[in-house]
């Protein structure tokens, strides 16, 4: 049995939760050749897009892309990505959300650090950490 990556269910998460609590929720994004964005907006390879209901109409997020139209300088574009070049998704007002490592494949773990090593996640001083014992990876609690 296949087991669906968990990243597309943690970006849905992180949204619906900027949505929830009034915030503005934004993805930053590799850009690639399967990437459909403004490419006059791409800096360094990357681009940043506000995702919130004001900014994205027809927001799609499903396991494989996430898919919107958004206007740039007045004019309506087309965004389709795909969820493997989703870097982060994150607050604007509050910086907080989940940004994954450029090594994490479809169906590896991820890691979610505080605000002290520069990566966003859970306010408190704990973490979570994977430790890989072999085929299997075990989450504990790193004060």
């Amino acid at each position: 049995m296949k087991v669906p990556a968990t990243k597309p269910y943690l970006i849905r998460a992180v949204y619906e939760w900027c949505i929830d609590n009034e915030l503005t929720a934004y993805i930053s994004v590799d850009f690639d050749r399967n990437t459909l964005v403004p490419e006059e907006y791409v800096r360094d390879g990357e681009i940043t897009l506000d995702i919130s209901p004001l900014a994205a109409c027809d927001l799609l997020i499903d396991n494989e892309v996430v898919q919107f139209t958004a206007r740039f300088n007045g004019i309506s574009r087309r965004i389709s990505i795909p969820v493997g070049a989703i870097k982060a998704i994150f607050s604007k007002e509050i910086n907080q959300g989940l940004f994954f490592s450029p090594e994490i494949e479809e169906n590896a773990p991820c890691t979610f650090k505080n605000e002290d090593t520069n990566c966003l996640g859970s306010t408190s001083n704990n973490y979570l950490a994977h430790e890989d014992r072999g085929d299997r990876v075990h989450l504990k609690i790193v004060r």
